[in-house]
């Protein structure tokens, strides 16, 4: 029978986990994954490749933890959302800062898309995991439209913009684009949050109140 862990053992064992998944990121960004080793990882995680292989099967296991954990975050920020009692400008910042904001998410996702396009195991496991996104975040919006929270729309169609748009600021700043790193992410958050809202199509004035012109935003 297998003993259970104890919770400061269970804790000490995920701190070396996330210290060898950090190390491996390192190591895959700075040697790419085909030339990474796993002992270039222990090296670099300041441990031995007999403790690693312990906690990883192989360099693959540990590829596989770093999608986890983009797949976990992405899933439980969708599900962590507040409610903002139906403001969805709130809940788009919500998600879009979340999103800016993890700078490991950001580093992981990069590495994966560069390796994408050299290995065909990491191209199936990215696809994969880009269909989770766009899964989790159709779901959100076809729950917001049918709580009567936001009017209705293509679900697949935003959620594509809404990757878009993360995916396109994490290549930006993982390329080294520092006009865009001076923004402040909340600044940035906020705009775009107010585009995909309100649109870019002028108001027009009726009665002294303002209303958006409808055949506009149809054309």
């Amino acid at each position: 029978m297998k003993r259970k862990q104890s919770p400061r053992r269970e804790k000490q064992v995920e701190l070396l986990k996330k210290e060898i998944l950090e190390a491996a990121l390192e190591v895959f960004k700075e040697y790419g994954y085909e030339k990474a080793t796993t002992k270039k990882i222990a090296e670099k995680a300041d441990v031995s490749e007999g403790t690693l292989y312990n906690y990883f099967k192989n360099k693959r296991d540990i590829l596989i933890s770093l999608f986890k954990i983009i797949k976990e975050r992405t899933s439980g920020n969708m599900a962590a959302l507040p409610d903002y009692a139906g403001d969805i400008s709130k809940l788009l910042s919500a998600s879009l800062s979340f999103q800016f904001n993890h700078e490991s998410t950001l580093s992981i996702f990069t590495l994966l898309l560069h390796e994408a396009d050299r290995d065909p195991y990491v191209r199936k496991l990215f696809i994969e995991q880009l269909k989770t996104i766009r899964k989790s975040r159709i779901d959100l919006f076809k729950q917001l439209e049918n709580t009567g929270k936001v009017r209705k729309v293509n679900a697949t169609t935003i959620a594509i913009l809404i990757n878009t748009i993360t995916f396109g600021y994490i290549t930006m700043i993982e390329s080294g684009d520092k006009e865009l790193a001076k923004i402040p992410i909340d600044k940035l958050v906020n705009e775009i949050t107010d585009i995909l809202v309100n649109g870019l199509a002028l108001p027009l004035k009726t009665k002294g109140k303002v209303v958006f012109n409808e055949e506009i935003l149809k054309n």
